[in-house]
């Protein structure tokens, strides 16, 4: 359940940063030129990029989703 769990967390993550693309950066506004009647970039639209790029460690502390597919091989294969 937690390789799933991990894995499904990323993939979601990663599907929110997709939906707001390019906005998903901070300060894009300012970055790519918008004017004043322009407003693409809100406060929310940099969030779902930082919670993809912080859920990517969950599936390598200390290469815990390694030892979780080790634990599983032997307790399927009875080592």
């Amino acid at each position: 359940m937690k390789i799933k769990g991990t894995e499904i967390r990323q993939s979601i993550t990663y599907l929110m940063s997709k939906a707001v693309g390019p906005y998903g950066m901070p300060f894009i506004e300012q970055e790519l030129g918008y004017g004043k009647g322009e407003n693409l970039y809100t406060q929310y639209s940099s969030t779902p990029t930082a919670q993809y790029l912080d859920m990517r460690k969950a599936s390598v502390y200390g290469g815990s989703n390694e030892i979780q597919k080790n634990i599983i091989a032997k307790i399927i294969l009875e080592l």
